[in-house]
Parts: structure tokens; C-alpha cells; sequence
């Protein structure tokens, strides 16, 4: 099955074989595919063209990909796949808390790949339409879901990754009842599996992080032992 729209996906690869895979295969399921070899032909794409997702290899030839990782996040909060031969688990866990949107390990199957993609923009339009009004009212804070946003009591705003957005308006969505890691996972992933699940943790510390950083203090993400996570009855401003 096509993907419903033509979305633009970057591919940043050094391996000219795999990048050309990759390319065709989505380019056949009816993405615009972009292409760079390394971090000087991605730079200068990057001031030429707007894309909606890029697929990273951390490993280039003439940099770094977690810090291009980390410098995207903070400048322009784009959608980020890191596809890396990295298969550790500190590799994987350090690009999700730096704010990667999923981590898919090499060597990978192609028609997976564009499934987590087709399903990743799928959550975003879910996302979008189930959202109506411009922010979501919670008290002294509020959730602003088109923005990836959340400001505080104080009008301070923390940007939010898509997982992490996705994630509180999970939890907003189950109004205090109890949400498992695997709802969670699946909330925010294409899949369900154990690998996915253990990111939770990860995106759930980022959240608490940014939240206390714009003066949202408390429990507001309370963690049921053994259980999952439940957002906490807040005082309404």
C-alpha cells in the first residue's frame, strides 16, 4: 500500500548501495526522497529544501550524527529516524533522550522501514484532527498539540519532539486512568515490541524535564510501579 500523501523524507547515508535502496524503494511507495552522502551535501540541502522527516545514519564520514541530531531538535524540532549499525543499547537510548523519533537498526527490512514511516505520519494527522481547538487546557499549564508545545504557569514554553507531544496527549486522552508502557509504545511507535516499550522510560524523563524546566512542578506523571504511568489530577487555574 502507497502513502496517502507525498511526503518529503531526507535520506543521510554515507553507504551509496543502502542510500540507493532506500531511495527507490520509497520513492516507489510514493515519497519524495531527498538524498545526501554526508554532512556538507546535507547542510546545503538543508538551506534549500523543507523536508518532514529525515533518516540519519549517526556514523558519517565528515561528522557527527548525534550532534546534527541535537543541533535539528533545538533549531528546528524536525522529525528525525536513526538508522544506524549501532545495535547497543546505550547507542539507542542516547539518541532517543537527545530526541530521535524512532531508532531502526541496521540491516533493516525495507518494507518495515516504510511501515514505521507510513504509520509515524499517520499518528500526526490522528494527532492533528483529534485536537480541534489550538491548545489543550489543563490547569495552570497548557498543551498546544499542532505547536508540539507545552507552556507553564508563567507563560514559559518548552518545545515537545513528536513522541514526546504524542505521549502527553495520550495521557491527557486517558484523563487519569492508567496508561501501560505498551499502550504508551504503541501510542507513539509503530510497533509494540519490548525494544519500543523501553523508550517510554526515556521520553517519559525527557517530559518530566521539560515540564519542570517552565515551572510545572509535582508529580504531574506519576509512575505506577510495574504498571505504566498515569497523569495527575492538577489544580485548574
Amino acid at each position: 500500500m502507497k502513502a496517502e500523501a507525498s511526503y518529503r523524507i531526507l535520506v543521510l547515508e554515507d553507504d551509496n548501495a543502502l542510500r540507493a535502496v532506500m531511495r527507490d524503494f520509497l520513492s516507489l511507495m510514493n515519497y519524495q526522497v531527498m538524498e545526501a552522502a554526508d554532512l556538507t551535501s546535507f547542510e546545503l540541502l538543508n538551506k534549500q529544501q523543507e523536508f518532514d522527516l529525515l533518516l540519519l545514519d549517526l556514523n558519517l564520514p565528515d561528522g557527527d550524527g548525534l550532534a546534527l541530531l541535537k543541533k535539528l531538535k533545538r533549531e528546528k524540532n524536525v522529525p528525525v529516524f536513526v538508522v544506524s549499525g549501532r545495535c547497543d543499547e546505550d547507542s539507542r537510548l542516547q539518541a532517543l533522550e537527545t530526541g530521535a523519533d524512532d531508532y531502526i537498526v541496521k540491516p533493516f527490512n525495507a518494507r518495515e522501514l516504510e511501515f514505521r514511516i507510513r504509520n509515524f505520519f499517520r499518528r500526526q494527522q490522528s494527532h492533528s484532527s483529534l485536537v480541534g481547538a489550538s491548545q489543550d487546557d489543563l490547569g495552570q499549564w497548557h498543551l498546544f498539540p499542532k505547536q508540539y508545545r507545552v507552556s507553564g504557569p508563567d507563560g514559559a514554553i518548552a518545545s515537545l519532539t513528536r513522541s514526546e507531544c504524542g505521549l502527553l496527549q495520550r495521557l491527557l486522552e486517558a484523563n487519569g486512568s492508567l496508561c501501560s508502557r505498551r499502550q504508551l509504545a504503541h501510542a507513539i511507535s509503530s510497533a509494540t515490541d519490548n525494544a519500543n516499550e523501553e523508550t517510554i522510560t526515556v521520553l517519559i524523563y525527557r517530559l518530566r524535564k521539560k515540564l519542570e524546566a517552565i515551572g510545572i512542578v509535582g508529580p504531574v506523571i506519576e509512575t505506577v510501579a510495574g504498571a505504566g504511568y498515569r497523569l495527575a489530577s492538577l489544580p485548574r487555574g
